[in-house]
């Protein structure tokens, strides 16, 4: 069925050319049925039909008024034109009128259904507004909540950056202290070269730093394709002053893997997770830098033969200003406030990888610098 048409009308005029429409088919019809009237093959049930056609078609455009209306004009009209004696009201025959009050019940119940159809379609049509109106507003809301979430983000790395100002600095500092010593042994090309290497990887870290500190802007980060031995050579260059009295071994790879990463943030990864082997490793243990390859991602790992972490701490020595408990249940012997490792997550993520933690197999740690595989 063809769902009723809403009658409400903004212009008035419109409801009397409704009426009137229907008023002049009635009489149209009425007077084509006139003329075959009274002929043996015409029956009442003829005239019900044709005058319960009419009154559905009025009840559904113009409404409970006029489909009143016309069943009363239909039943007088049945009642002239039908039903014997013809041409005159009432009928000598007791069963006629159960033909009339038939007809009459039907004509308003078909006029109510209409009426219903009609509040039916109007209550679907105000809801269906409201519906729309409420997406609209929660894809606003979603839309405020994404922004405020970059803004977030935003707020997040460049609060990073600024702790990591004072926190990482040091390994480089203490680099070009180690460089500049006389009696570090090194060659004075040899030391100007590294000293200028520092005090370029320097400079990208504070423009690095400018970038994120631009107010109201998400950060824009440098994601590149970069050697993944290349990335952690230059991690080691970076804190050459940590790790002037460490042994570490960065076995060769035998073929070439790349990452997709911002340089400059991979190597304040890096520097956090090798700073933080060397606090917690004997000194007289390696540290290893392995490469493992997966098939989207490449994990560059910092192992040491430290203390380990018990299961319940590994959450912990991710959130700032925490420090790990040792396996053993003691205290840690170094009482720097920890930053380092939260500050390394909240890089990593920015990129699209993460920092994560292992027991090592033999005993010891892995940390781990997850990142995005990079074009062969």
């Amino acid at each position: 069925m063809t769902p009723a048409r809403v009658t409400r009308w903004a212009d008035p005029s419109q409801r009397w050319q409704v009426w009137a429409r229907w008023l002049t088919l009635y009489l149209v019809v009425t007077l084509l049925v006139g003329r075959v009237a009274g002929q043996p093959e015409v029956r009442v049930a003829h005239g019900i039909l044709i005058y319960l056609l009419l009154i559905i078609g009025a009840s559904r455009e113009g409404g409970r008024a006029l489909s009143i209306v016309m069943v009363l004009l239909c039943y007088v009209t049945i009642d002239w034109l039908f039903v014997p004696p013809l041409y005159q009201f009432g009928s000598t025959r007791e069963l006629d009128w159960l033909i009339l009050v038939g007809f009459a019940t039907a004509g308003l119940l078909v006029s109510q259904l209409f009426v219903n159809l009609q509040r039916a379609a109007r209550l679907a049509r105000e809801r269906t507004i409201e519906v729309e109106r409420l997406s609209l507003e929660r894809l606003q809301l979603e839309r405020e909540a994404s922004a405020a979430r970059v803004l977030v983000e935003a707020d997040r790395l460049k609060n990073a950056l600024l702790n990591s100002v004072a926190h990482d600095l040091r390994s480089p500092v203490a680099t070009l202290a180690l460089l500049s010593d006389p009696a570090s042994g090194f060659a004075s090309a040899d030391a100007l070269e590294r000293v200028s290497g520092e005090a370029r990887r320097l400079g990208e870290f504070l423009v690095t730093l400018q970038r994120f500190a631009k107010a109201g802007e998400a950060p824009a980060l440098q994601l590149e394709s970069h050697d993944a031995d290349l990335v952690l050579q230059t991690a080691l260059r970076s804190s050459a002053g940590l790790l002037v009295t460490r042994i570490v071994r960065l076995p060769a790879s035998s073929q070439r893997v790349t990452v997709s990463c911002d340089a400059t943030l991979v190597n304040q990864v890096l520097g956090n997770l090798l700073q933080n082997a060397t606090r917690y490793a004997p000194p007289d243990q390696p540290i290893d830098l392995l490469v493992r390859e997966g098939a989207t991602t490449v994990d560059l790992v910092v192992a040491d033969r430290g203390p380990g972490l018990p299961p319940d701490q590994v959450d912990r020595i991710f959130a700032p200003l925490r420090r790990p408990v040792r396996s053993d249940g003691a205290s840690p012997v170094n009482t720097h406030m920890g930053m380092g490792l939260s500050i390394a997550r909240t890089f990593a993520r920015a990129q699209g990888g993460d920092v994560l933690y292992q027991p090592r197999e033999g005993g010891g740690s892995e940390f781990i610098l997850r990142l995005q595989r990079g074009p062969s």
